[in-house]
């Protein structure tokens, strides 16, 4: 009782570990059986330092200080499926599987019980342990431990199930072949053992290697210890389960962007619940799904609103931008209650949770963990301390995530707990700031830059704020693909320019823009077209546009632009946001810098009654109006605070516009106000075009100088 009262007088806390890998999210997988697991009152973490070594934490729980342990073993951690999988059992010694992907099995146990410290890499049975995947341990009630992994390869494995004795300490077969792919594919499950030891077990099917092949979802229990098996209905599995026998919670077509290994949980009667996502018939947005059975029959129940498409398709670790769920419930004040939990970039990469305090009413509310993003991770927690006192420890930590097993330059970053008993109120706690690139530190700007501002180079955070995001640009070459994409061809404003990427490159700790003269075919024209797109036979100008659209995108905070903008006749560089939901001019957008025709400009849009019409608040600035001659060949910052009442822009702290939001609601009768969603930025220079006017034969090329973009929140 007092643990209990003690975590809800904090209601969230964030307890940091140490420093991890984080170039990809091989730390922060969501099928790691576990992270974090806990004995009695003794909880531990499992963690990839940040060289590649297999770190382990102990603490006292409720809230002592973390022992840490670097062991001498090391994992390939450049594969973001080597996880460490973790599991203490009833007598107190630690098992640990790690660094596998088609690899043979690397396991070992603590030396005592409780001990950090690993004796030797040991094999389990000596069977099919040459070619084994995602290796997830579970605790039965009497202490016993079950094994779970895949043998074979993706597209053709089969499950195979061990178990462990605390009385002998030895570890015996239970099934070579549990789910068979029969050689054309294979399973890849979720499990979970509720509090009467039932062992629930989901899975989808893959036909290749390539992920959009997943289909359907399958579902089998065991009541002794996984032995035997049965469908939902009690009737009795032959063994091995293939796909002609399995039993079908859902049934859903490979191309359905339907993702493996989720989340499987049951509540206290053993009833059993599946967290999964993937595309419904006729729509194009992945929606977050639950899976459960009404008497007899499975139902399914969509649970998020996203607005945002994405596809899975290719084979590797996706770089995606949700992530896969974890599913709890709880009984509470008589009613099954549901916390799913979740990352999305549509809520700025926060870790996040989708609370339902009454299953039966299906009333879903979504609230952030973390104020800072947490970039690629998935949720794993203690499944062992939810089960005992229904305490979420959640393992966290920012991590990075390239497409098919590519890199992020993302340095090591915190490792950390957050502890949060659901049912209490959500606090967001933030996770630390990424550190900054090695290496000497950029010079000032005014120092090495032709036209530089005076001023040293702004890098406080301001009060009250944290920094959540930023691009400095440091790197030179492309910008980083991680945060930005680009827009190519003729695209709005009749504008004179061809965007392409190749305008936009990173030197010096500055990312430039350039627009410049060109002479080429259209390759989209087409003679007599009406279209202003493809009606023109050449191209005249080439430029760059750059923005964050699926990438990264926030809801409120102080944004923040150091740039260097061209002012030549005919230029338009601009500095904006647009909301992620609805066609412009209904989503909102946020011209915190613009320029064209000899003024600044601040403005911010809304939607009307009539289709592509905005409702304008516009302020302007001429140049001349500046005391400054020469303001235009210095570099500038550019700001906007933005909260539930009001946007404010400003440039070098001077107060251009201040818009109430409660100005901002769409005149279209549907009462939606898009400044009260996320919103992704955009950075351009345009050229001409219905705003920015006639080029002047000197104006290219040009050059708009950005130093950087930096995102804060309270």
């Amino acid at each position: 009782m007092l643990l209990a009262g003690a975590l809800g007088a904090r209601a969230q806390t964030m307890a940091r570990v140490g420093l991890g890998w984080a170039k990809n999210n091989v730390n922060g997988a969501v099928f790691r059986k576990n992270s974090v697991v806990s004995l009695g009152r003794d909880q531990y973490v499992a963690y990839y330092d940040s060289l590649g070594y297999v770190t382990l934490a102990k603490r006292r729980l409720p809230a002592g200080p973390w022992q840490v342990r670097r062991t001498p073993y090391q994992g390939h951690v450049q594969d973001a499926h080597n996880v460490i999988s973790l599991m203490v059992d009833g007598a107190g010694y630690l098992h640990l599987s790690f660094d596998h992907h088609n690899d043979p099995l690397r396991y070992c146990r603590s030396t005592a019980p409780g001990a950090l410290t690993l004796g030797p890499l040991e094999a389990m049975t000596g069977q099919q342990e040459q070619k084994v995947s995602y290796p997830e341990f579970y605790r039965f009630p009497t202490g016993d431990l079950l094994f779970l992994y895949r043998d074979g390869g993706s597209g053709n494995g089969n499950l195979v199930l061990n178990r462990y004795a605390v009385k002998t300490r030895k570890w015996t077969r239970l099934h070579t072949v549990l789910l068979d792919g029969e050689g054309q594919r294979n399973a890849y499950w979720q499990a979970c053992l509720d509090a009467q030891g039932t062992l629930h077990l989901a899975w989808v099917w893959r036909e290749s290697p390539n992920v959009a092949s997943n289909h359907d979802m399958a579902y089998a229990r065991s009541r002794d210890g996984g032995r035997t098996w049965q469908k939902s209905t009690g009737e009795a599995y032959q063994l091995p389960i293939t796909a002609a026998t399995a039993e079908y919670a859902a049934r859903i077509p490979p191309g359905s962007e339907l993702i493996n290994q989720t989340s499987i949980t049951a509540d206290a009667q053993g009833r059993p619940y599946i967290a999964s996502y993937w595309r419904p018939q006729g729509t194009q947005v992945p929606q977050y799904q639950l899976l459960y059975l009404a008497g007899n029959s499975w139902q399914t129940s969509q649970v998020s609103q996203r607005t945002t498409p994405f596809s899975l398709s290719g084979a590797g670790t996706k770089k995606i931008p949700i992530s896969r769920p974890q599913l709890l419930v709880a009984n509470q004040r008589g009613q099954t209650a549901a916390y799913l939990l979740f990352r999305d970039a549509e809520r700025q990469d926060r870790a996040s949770v989708l609370s339902c305090a009454n299953l039966a009413q299906s009333q879903w509310v979504a609230a952030d963990l973390t104020t800072t993003p947490v970039g690629n991770w998935e949720p794993s927690y203690d499944t062992e301390r939810w089960k005992k006192e229904q305490v979420l420890s959640l393992f966290v930590q920012r991590t990075g995530q390239g497409d098919g097993e590519t890199l992020e330059n993302l340095p090591p970053q915190p490792v950390g707990v957050l502890d949060w008993r659901p049912g209490q109120p959500v606090r967001p706690v933030a996770l630390g700031l990424a550190a900054r690139p090695t290496g000497p530190a950029p010079a000032s700007p005014a120092a090495t830059r032709p036209g530089g501002a005076p001023d040293p180079r702004p890098t406080a955070t301001p009060e009250g704020y944290h920094l959540v995001w930023a691009d400095e640009f440091n790197q030179p070459g492309r910008p980083d693909s991680t945060n930005w994409r680009f827009e190519t061809g003729f695209v709005r404003n009749h504008e004179a320019q061809w965007y392409q990427p190749e305008n936009a490159h990173c030197e010096n700790g500055l990312l430039v823009l350039e627009a410049r003269p060109a002479s080429r075919p259209n390759p989209t024209y087409r003679p007599g077209s009406p279209d202003w797109r493809t009606s023109r036979p050449t191209i005249t100008a080439t430029s760059a546009s750059l923005n964050t659209r699926g990438r990264h995108q926030w809801q409120y905070g102080r944004f923040e632009l150091r740039a260097r903008i061209p002012t030549a006749p005919g230029l338009w560089p601009a500095f904006w946001t647009l909301g992620v939901s609805k066609p412009w001019p209904s989503n909102g957008e946020i011209d915190i810098m613009e320029y064209y025709r000899g003024k600044i400009l601040a403005n911010v849009a809304s939607g009307t009654a009539q289709l592509y019409t905005a409702k304008w608040h516009s302020e302007t600035k001429p140049l001349r109006s500046f005391a400054d001659p020469t303001w235009a060949s210095k570099f500038h910052v550019w700001r906007m605070d933005w909260d539930a009442q009001a946007v404010r822009l400003y440039v070098d702290e001077e107060l251009l516009n201040e818009t109430p939001l409660s100005q901002a609601v769409n005149q279209d009768g549907s009462g939606f106000n898009p400044l009260h969603q996320p919103h992704y930025l955009l950075l351009n220079l345009a050229l001409g075009g219905d705003n920015g006017g006639a080029l002047a034969p000197t104006s290219l090329p040009a050059r708009y100088e950005i130093d950087y973009v930096r995102v804060y929140q309270r």
